[in-house]
């Protein structure tokens, strides 16, 4: 007979970047939670490696983001060389555009191998008490209507655990129990002509300020990106109309392929710490959640590896997800908050598919000719991801029921708003449903300086009041009516002023925006007295003028969507 757990928990079922990241917000959100893994080792490969400028943002929110600085490196320049031969230079580019940094937008794309990333993850979790269970996976999942029962399978263990839940997150990865385990759909396509062999290797005999690149023009490209780590190197051999899968069940068929299509014979590959095989698929799920069990990252959605957006939709899935569960959970939210979940991330989702299935073609040479065209930085669309959008930037939920803007949406019904859901509105003022920019220079009393981005956390609820020195009596209404709202206990309040620092206010902290970053990037004028709720996964839940404007905000969290 099974042993029987009663807990009060929520389950994570993967310990991959999304579980790490939904495992990580709840715990700072003060909510008990499992972690679990059917791997019996963490794994050593690098594997999605870029962290976009909006992850990067995510990871500051967390306390992650200095780890992966320290720990990764910028994107490299891409080096391509001329075939036959392999080391004349035919092309040097930038694999994305150059972003420029800005006090709204100050985060810049990192590559963190994957196995580092996750053991950051689970450095900041062990602070919490928080360990992942290796060896262990789910064998059935059921629920009823106050929880959800998990037949947990222990590797080695003959006998096995049955626990209950509160609820269940699904991060399991593409193959993952949890999706079958709701009778979701994984609709799209695999790529059956193709594959992906990728391993992990020191390298002797080439620079690692480059990402180097040999394509054989319509048929494979082999890509050998440096690593943080000197002389280590993550490499791929990726094909179209031809599949490396042979060359992922030995070391050296890999390494004879790399020599004989290269002619490097000068390279040293050598001590090999994984070799994998991938076959492309570009597929999603028709529902995210069922119930109390929820499904994120590759579980829900698995893309194409260009554009670099498969972890990074995966943690913004979870970003979205854990602080609705944790304002659930904690009784200050209907549980019908929870469903926004699916109606804020599946139009993303659907747009990341689509962007990253038309740059699929672009991993492997193209052309048909060795033309001065083909050095060129335009001349061809090769290895070249040039679409902003795959910063996840302009990524909002402007349709979102839960979000409210008292100046209304500009005349743009449900559908419009979600065809813009991943590529947004650049350059256009900030509305309710996108990203809360950032603004430094933000100056208290005593003269100490900080940012909105230090100040954002994934368990609080940031209110910002614009507020001009005439307009007192207004800010003392909002910063009484924000502070004795249901949301009151996870809610911290700023009162801004472009002038000086704002008098004092029971309740709140009062800011100087001495440079005027925060007015600017909030599209308000100095005059003008404005508020806006920042949820705690960094977007803006609210843009109002007032208290009754805040007060419909709460509603919609507290008793739920309108519908």
């Amino acid at each position: 007979m099974a042993n029987t757990t009663q807990t009060s928990s929520v389950l994570i079922i993967g310990a991959g970047p999304s579980g790490l990241a939904a495992a990580l917000t709840l715990a700072q959100n003060g909510i008990p939670i499992r972690i679990i893994d059917k791997a019996t080792e963490f794994h050593k490969s690098s594997r999605g490696g870029g962290l976009h400028p909006r992850t990067m943002e995510f990871y500051r929110f967390l306390g992650v983001a200095q780890d992966a600085k320290r720990l990764g490196r910028p994107l490299p320049p891409v080096q391509m060389y001329k075939l036959p031969g392999g080391t004349e230079v035919v092309a040097n580019w930038k694999l994305f555009e150059d972003m420029h940094l800005t006090p709204d937008r100050p985060e810049e794309t990192t590559t963190v191998s994957q196995y580092v990333n996750e053991g950051i993850f689970r450095d900041h979790l062990s602070k919490y008490g928080v360990h992942v269970e290796l060896g262990t996976e789910p064998a059935s999942i059921e629920q009823d209507a106050t929880g959800v029962t998990v037949f947990l399978k222990h590797a080695g263990v003959d006998e096995a655990e049955t626990a209950r839940f509160v609820y269940v997150i699904g991060a399991d990865g593409a193959r993952g129990f949890t999706r079958k385990a709701i009778g979701a759909k994984f609709e799209g396509e695999t790529k059956e002509a193709d594959g992906q062999t990728w391993a992990d290797i020191e390298v002797e005999g080439i620079s690692s300020d480059f990402w180097h690149v040999w394509t054989e023009t319509g048929k494979f490209s082999i890509l050998m990106r440096p690593k943080k780590e000197p002389g280590k190197f993550h490499v791929g051999i990726v094909g179209q109309d031809f599949d490396p899968a042979d060359l992922a069940t030995d070391p050296t068929r890999f390494c004879e392929f790399f020599y004989a299509n290269t002619g490097r014979k000068d390279i040293v590959l050598k001590n090999f710490t994984s070799l994998t095989y991938w076959k492309p698929k570009m597929r999603m799920v028709n529902k995210l959640y069922d119930g109390r069990v929820f499904l994120c990252g590759d579980i829900a959605h698995v893309h194409s590896p260009t554009g670099g957006q498969g972890l990074n939709t995966g943690v913004g899935d979870s970003f979205n997800l854990a602080w609705k569960v944790a304002l659930v959970y904690k009784g200050l939210a209907s549980p019908e908050l929870l469903a926004t979940y699916q109606t804020e991330r599946m139009p993303v989702i659907a747009h990341v598919l689509a962007v990253t299935s038309n740059l699929y073609t672009g991993l492997v040479h193209r052309q048909q000719d060795d033309s001065p065209a083909r050095s060129t930085k335009e001349a061809t669309s090769f290895f070249k991801w040039r679409n902003n959008a795959l910063r996840q930037l302009e990524v909002n939920y402007r349709w979102s029921p839960v979000v409210f803007d008292a100046r209304g949406m500009l005349g743009m019904d449900e559908q419009t708003l979600q065809a813009h859901a991943y590529e947004g509105y650049p350059g256009e003022p900030v509305r309710a449903g996108d990203r809360a920019p950032d603004a430094p220079g933000l100056a208290d009393a005593t003269g100490s300086e900080t940012s909105l981005f230090d100040i954002f956390k994934p368990y609080k609820h940031t209110l910002l009041v614009f507020s001009p020195e005439q307009v007192g009596s207004r800010t003392e209404e909002v910063v009484a009516a924000a502070r004795n709202s249901p949301l009151g206990s996870v809610i911290q309040t700023l009162v801004l002023d472009r002038h000086g620092v704002p008098a004092a206010v029971e309740g709140a902290t009062a800011y100087h925006d001495k440079e005027g970053h925060a007015h600017k990037a909030y599209g308000v004028d100095g005059e003008t007295f404005a508020v806006v709720v920042v949820r705690p996964d960094g977007y803006i839940g609210a843009f109002v003028n007032d208290v009754d404007g805040l007060q419909t905000y709460f509603t919609r969290i507290v008793r739920g969507p309108v519908v």
